[in-house]
């Protein structure tokens, strides 16, 4: 991944001497020891242990202690275009400039083309870099050249310190600027330059991809690494990082929890919404469920060069990607999400309370992490691109992740007993009105207006603009919770009460509505209608609340329906469902049996009388059924009329206008059924034509020997099977054949000189 613009450590004003130390990684490194406290009054302070830092960035582009500074930086570079390597800067319509020539590279594996995205990483030969505006490396440059001789001061962060804490060794390195691996509270934990607690119950975790080859991982893990971030991919139809495949299967197989993460290339919602089917489709085949996963799926959002394409610089851009990418995850039951950027990223393009809503991963490469804007205590700090791990060749990106606090990461809170009620204080006052973390018992808490603890109490939160609830101990709620009589779910990180559509891992792993309104679970039939995508009829198990899918029967309303396999909304109109077609009623849902009239087709088409199912090519009316169920009683009916429509090989029985029965016929085959209007004549049980060797029963004459009748019957009155399995094609010598019920029916009830039509 690219990194973050650096946000250099300052030296502190109260240093009481200037240390020089070897730099980073170059020998065994140690870490700071908080856990003795001074507990004698309200204000005690956690001891802090002198870390000193080391650097020498005077040939060194800002930020990036590894890449050099070049000799110099072409006049024609905008100060406002972005560095992103040694030898690169992206200008702002989006083309990538060589940075000391000033010309425009058009290299497809740095650039790729119009319809094809380049490896990201392709730029610094698989090295990290983080952006940084090129007026701060021209002045970088003036600055060096200007003091060629100088001494190089390296800086000291200092802390005054009361005790004495223990030291070890730690696994994975510090970084460049005086950021810190350390203990707090029996647990590992990771500080800033100042010995603030950034994260506790912190892991070390790197991130990967196959710029760093074969990694054996057996190796890494025996030296300390805790989890992994493993590139998935690039863009859209890019496939797999060469190395996606063995690193998930090699964290499997040794235990190693992972997450992934897919760069993004996309400049619109479609793109988003194609970069998030395309994770899917890649997770997937990787044969990664949810709940293979330790850590977030993250989509990482960078300033990209692409051919052609130009990044988006507006946050409300950037808020329909990030939905559009978040709903295809979701909609496939990855929960756990996340956006991953760089801090001076996130409060540009990226500044958006939805993003930052959803950003647990940020890259900064300082002593201090000044990204503050987080939505929930987990949360991780990629900390320096400089990692040296036994088991990968080169360098690899080092990352804290754990538990982090509201504010300032030092921790100046604690509760307080009165009267049988728990207050918490900060800085000797009490709190009032505000959510807060104590780290102690690892839970959020909020405290009302009067400083009480919320108990057993909803809470909207106005910053968030979420609902959270509060247990009978003050705790945020996490996950599925029963109460006022039904399931209502929290997200896992920031405890906010789900609404909608949310895909659940109990009862083995289900999609569950939450009413828009309340948040609690529907169970039964439902209509939803909160967006677009989730306009409909649902079922969901009255019991469990899953959601269903499939068909099903319904005695009242006597209907067949059918809620769809992927998105579970029940099916309206034409749809095609394993193969095959049904038509389902635009209003009802109820499945059609027998002929019925898809206005989508523009057709009338038989569906079986059992299944509903027209399997298309070879389909046939069953001869001996009637066509479209229970016959009406003609009698009761005033206009009647008949319309044959060669084209569909039905015949329509309408009142009017109004079709009250459709059946499947047989007609003329070469055009021979006689088009035109004409009457109903005389009419008969039964004949036999001997020319022809064809009989029928049932039949209307209509015109001339032109006839209404059932499916040809041979010399001896039996029906010949063979060719009444044609019916609904157009095979007679220009008669109507009609399944045997639907003729005898007509023959009964139709009255002579009845109009016929035929068209």
């Amino acid at each position: 991944m690219s990194r973050p613009f650096k946000l250099a450590a300052a030296a502190s004003a109260v240093a009481l001497s200037f240390v020089f130390v070897t730099p980073a990684f170059a020998e065994p490194l140690v870490d700071t020891n908080l856990d003795a406290e001074i507990q004698s009054s309200e204000t005690s302070q956690t001891l802090l242990q002198t870390q000193q830092v080391s650097a020498d960035e005077s040939d060194t582009m800002p930020g990036n202690p590894d890449a050099a500074l070049p000799d110099k930086v072409a006049s024609s570079i905008p100060d406002d275009a972005t560095v992103v390597s040694e030898n690169h800067a992206i200008t702002a319509n989006g083309k990538l400039k060589d940075l000391t020539t000033g010309k425009t590279v058009t290299d497809p594996e740095l650039v790729g083309t119009k319809d094809e995205q380049p490896d990201p990483l392709a730029k610094t030969d698989g090295s990290s870099f983080i952006p940084v505006q090129a007026e701060e490396v021209k002045e970088k440059v003036k600055e060096r050249d200007s003091n060629a001789d100088a001494e190089n001061v390296a800086k000291t962060e200092s802390n005054s310190v009361n005790a004495t804490g223990t030291v070890r060794t730690v696994a994975l390195g510090n970084n460049e600027y005086g950021a810190h691996w350390g203990t707090y509270k029996g647990s590992a934990a990771f500080f800033d330059a100042s010995n603030n607690v950034f994260v506790s119950n912190a892991k070390g975790v790197i991130d990967v991809s196959e710029w760093q080859h074969t990694i054996d991982w057996a190796a890494a893990k025996a030296a300390g690494v805790e989890g992994a971030i493993i590139r998935l991919s690039y863009g859209w139809g890019n496939g797999f990082d060469k190395q996606a495949l063995r690193n998930i299967s090699e964290c499997k197989r040794l235990g190693i929890p992972f997450g992934v993460y897919l760069y993004s290339y996309a400049y619109d919602a479609d793109g988003a919404a194609g970069e998030g089917q395309g994770t899917v489709d890649l997770l997937r085949q990787a044969g990664v469920s949810p709940n293979d996963l330790s850590y977030p799926v993250y989509y990482d959002l960078e300033q990209w060069s692409w051919t052609g394409h130009v990044p988006p610089t507006d946050p409300s851009v950037y808020d329909d990607i990030v939905n559009a990418w978040y709903r295809q995850l979701r909609n496939a039951g990855y929960t756990n999400l996340s956006v991953y950027s760089y801090t001076t990223y996130l409060n540009g393009p990226l500044n958006s309370g939805n993003i930052h809503a959803k950003t647990r991963w940020v890259a900064q490469y300082s002593g201090y992490m000044s990204y503050a804007d987080w939505p929930a205590a987990d949360r991780g700090w990629q900390y320096t691109a400089s990692g040296s791990i036994n088991g990968i060749d080169g360098t690899v990106d080092l990352n804290a992740f754990g538990t982090g606090t509201t504010g300032t990461s030092t921790v100046n809170g604690k509760w307080v007993e009165k009267n049988g009620k728990k207050y918490w204080y900060e800085n000797g006052a009490m709190v009032r009105s505000k959510e807060i973390y104590d780290p102690e018992s690892g839970a959020w808490y909020w405290l009302d207006a009067d400083g009480t603890m919320a108990r057993n109490k909803d809470v909207y939160m106005t910053a968030g603009k979420k609902w959270v609830r509060y247990d009978s101990d003050g705790h945020m709620i996490k996950g599925e919770d029963y109460r006022y009589g039904g399931w209502y779910y929290f997200d896992p990180i920031t405890g906010a009460m789900a609404k909608g559509m949310r895909y659940v891992k109990s009862s083995g792993g289900k999609w569950v509505y939450y009413d828009w309104t309340t948040g609690q679970m529907h169970h039964g039939e439902t209509y939803v209608n909160y967006d677009k995508e989730h306009t409909g009829w649902y079922l969901f198990d009255s019991v469990t609340g899953a959601m269903f899918h499939g068909f099903t029967y319904f005695a009242k309303g006597d209907k067949w329906v059918y809620y769809d396999a992927t998105t579970g909304i029940m099916a309206k109109g034409y749809v095609k469902v394993n193969g095959a077609w049904y038509y389902f009623d635009k209003t009802t849902g109820k499945m059609a049996h027998g002929v019925a009239w898809v206005a989508d087709q523009d057709a009338w088409i038989y569906f079986g009388p059992i299944t509903g199912r027209h399997a298309g090519t070879g389909e046939y009316q069953d001869w001996k059924s009637a066509s479209s169920g229970t016959y009406p009683k003609l009698s009761s009916y005033s206009n009647l009329n008949l319309q044959i429509r060669l084209n569909d090989q039905v015949v329509l029985v309408r009142s009017g206008s109004k079709v009250i029965y459709a059946m499947t016929a047989s007609t003329g085959k070469n055009s021979s059924t006689p088009k035109g209007d004409f009457t109903i004549g005389t009419r008969g049980k039964s004949f036999y034509d001997k020319t022809a060797k064809r009989g029928g029963n049932y039949w209307l004459q209509f015109k001339g020997d032109y006839r209404f009748q059932t499916v040809p019957t041979d010399s001896k009155g039996n029906y010949i099977e063979s060719e009444a399995k044609q019916l609904g094609q157009a095979v007679t010598s220009g008669s109507v054949y009609l399944t045997v019920p639907d003729a005898q029916w007509l023959f009964e009830q139709l009255p002579a000189n009845t109009p016929v039509h035929i068209a």
